[in-house]
């Protein structure tokens, strides 16, 4: 028979909870980010409020969470972009809800009448009164209720997940934190959970989870450890550390809002330096041996300790892209972000944004509430994040994000927003590749970096296996199709073919843009960059100049689109559809675009 996949449904409304099989839609849309379209397409309809009691919260996990896997994936409309939401967190978070038995997660519904946590342990899950626990900062919220949570019950390992004050007043890219330095982050997951008025989920799994074939799960395992495992170790030791550094030289980082190719201050990003003075360890996630993740403790005066963890994804959307002097001041900026509970990547833009505008007379210091947001300027950077995630003064515009903010302030500060569907274009800078413009432009659900719109990219994030692995896989299993299949087999007792495979890649894939093309995407209309990236050159650190051709673009968009199983138009084709079973779109595709080709 295989795994029975099993899925917690908590109504926040009414209290009932309810464990639903989900096994036939997990056989085809996987888990996690995959499964989490097919939630959002039956559950919430067109044309939803993402803040309102209609939208869903998913905590997705997937068929190798607990082995070779530790993501969870947060699925709703996204508030930030009105369409699709999605953003991954690593962690135990879902291994923990694996081992209580929900191997398909936990979906959230309706909203709580006052505030609230939810507690789950194994098959005992209640809703509880939160009242003690709202307004309070991450991590001191987390803390209280471990706290809490260990009275009588002599169990220091629930896992928590919660939202800070910024999810609380329903900043649009509100995080959720896990474990102080774990997030979802992305588009506004942390806005819906506070609209619910969900503080935190604790969750604690005791039940081993039951593989259907686990000797060849185990045998794939030690594969992995024993072959190639020189090519990971440098990893273990930096993690992001020496991404950002490194792409500032092939100017493909973002420096002053995306101004400029290079600027002295990049040399300041030094992960030496970072190792020597700050780092702790190297974090993993769950049996994984890279270790990519970099937790560091820093003491330096007049600024308070601070304990946190560099990422790229936190680092790179500040650093030179604002024009702060590298690491030192970075985990001093990175924690507080976090405090705050606000997506540093989202909203490093639209620092950045207002920055580049107070430095054009757009913006004044009066229109800042008195702040003097000068380029590098981090105390002035904190007292704007602040105002952002309590909605106090000019931060209450700044909390609608950068698809709804510009309108709001003043129409000569739009095209300084450096934004695609509404998400801050930060780390990444798309003129030193154009490959990399297609992969951030592409995604339906807005600008995510690292190919994460891809078929690929998100069939990993369905599995919940973390992605870095993706290139690494083929030289140990021969292929990324020959290691998943194996890995299936092992923890589902599915066997697969080839073409099954592609299936399941692709899918996920088309659900995702078809969910998100209902919502109101138009890709030949949506699928583009600002125009800052083809109308200026910038040049690299030796004068190397970067600058994007839209013809060439549009050129390579639409091959990938036909690559994809899209139309020119980048609307999945009829034969697509009904190849991969998803007949049931077709009716709202052509509602929009008339008979699909």
């Amino acid at each position: 028979m295989g795994t029975r996949f099993r899925l917690l449904e908590i109504d926040l409304t009414t209290g009932e909870k309810e464990v639903v099989d989900v096994t036939e839609d997990i056989r085809r849309y996987v888990g996690g980010r995959g499964f989490g379209a097919k939630l959002l397409w039956d559950r919430v309809p067109r044309g939803t409020d993402p803040l309102s009691p209609e939208n869903i919260l998913y905590f997705g996990v997937g068929p190798l969470t607990g082995f070779l896997g530790a993501v969870t994936n947060v699925s709703a409309l996204s508030p930030l972009t009105l369409l699709r939401g999605q953003s991954n967190m690593n962690g135990l978070f879902g291994v923990e809800l694996a081992y209580a038995g929900y191997n398909a997660g936990v979906l959230l519904k309706g909203k709580a009448p006052h505030p609230v946590y939810v507690y789950i342990k194994n098959d005992d899950v209640e809703i509880r009164d939160a009242a003690h626990l709202w307004g309070r900062f991450n991590p001191d919220n987390q803390e209280a209720l471990r706290a809490e949570l260990r009275k009588g019950l002599d169990d220091q390992n629930f896992r928590i997940a919660a939202i800070g004050p910024a999810g609380e007043h329903l900043v649009r890219n509100a995080s959720i934190d896990h474990d102080f330095y774990h997030h979802a982050a992305r588009l506004g997951m942390g806005a819906v959970m506070g609209s619910k008025n969900v503080k935190a989920i604790a969750v604690r799994g005791t039940q081993p989870p039951a593989y259907a074939k686990p000797d060849l799960l185990y045998d794939l395992l030690l594969r992995w450890v024993k072959d190639g495992w020189e090519e990971r170790i440098g990893r273990r030791r930096w993690g992001h550390t020496t991404s950002m550094p490194s792409r500032y030289y092939k100017t493909t980082e973002g420096i002053k809002n995306k101004q400029l190719g290079w600027d002295p201050i990049c040399d300041l990003s030094n992960p030496l330096k970072l190792e020597q003075g700050a780092k702790l360890w190297s974090n993993a996630c769950n049996l994984c041996h890279v270790g990519c993740k970099v937790p560091y403790m820093r003491r330096l005066p007049p600024l308070t300790p601070t304990i946190g963890e560099i990422r790229h994804d936190n680092g790179g959307g500040w650093n030179a892209n604002v024009m702060i002097p590298g690491y030192d001041v970075q985990t001093y900026l990175s924690t507080y972000v976090d405090t705050l509970g606000i997506d540093s990547e989202d909203v490093s833009g639209v620092v950045a944004w207002m920055m580049e505008c107070y430095d054009r007379g757009i913006v004044t210091k009066d229109d800042l509430d008195g702040i003097e947001l000068t380029w590098g300027n981090l105390e002035a950077i904190c007292q704007l994040l602040k105002k952002i995630a309590f909605r106090e003064g000019i931060g209450d515009i700044l909390a609608e994000g950068l698809k709804l903010a510009p309108a709001l302030l003043d129409e000569r500060a739009k095209q300084y927003a450096m934004t695609h569907k509404g998400v801050a274009i930060t780390s990444y800078e798309p003129r030193g590749s154009l490959s990399e413009a297609i992969g951030l432009a592409l995604n339906p659900v807005g600008e995510l970096h690292g190919g994460r719109g891809t078929p690929e990219r998100i069939l990993f994030d369905s599995l919940t296996t973390c992605s870095f692995l993706r290139r690494d896989l083929p030289k140990v299993f021969g292929s990324v199709s020959a290691w998943g299949r194996a890995m299936l087999e092992g923890a589902c007792g599915w066997e697969l073919t080839e073409d099954d495979w592609d299936d399941l890649l692709l899918r996920a894939s088309i659900m995702e843009r078809c969910l998100c093309i209902r919502d109101g995407y138009v890709p030949a209309r949506d699928d583009q960059l600002p125009d800052r990236f083809f109308d200026e050159v910038i040049h690299s650190k030796y004068g190397v100049p970067k600058i994007l051709d839209r013809e060439e673009f549009l050129a390579l968009r639409e091959k990938t689109y036909l690559s994809f199983g899209l139309t020119a138009a980048g609307v999945p084709s009829r034969e697509t559809l009904e190849r991969l079973g998803m007949e049931f779109a077709i009716p709202e595709l052509e509602e929009q675009f008339g008979p699909l080709e």
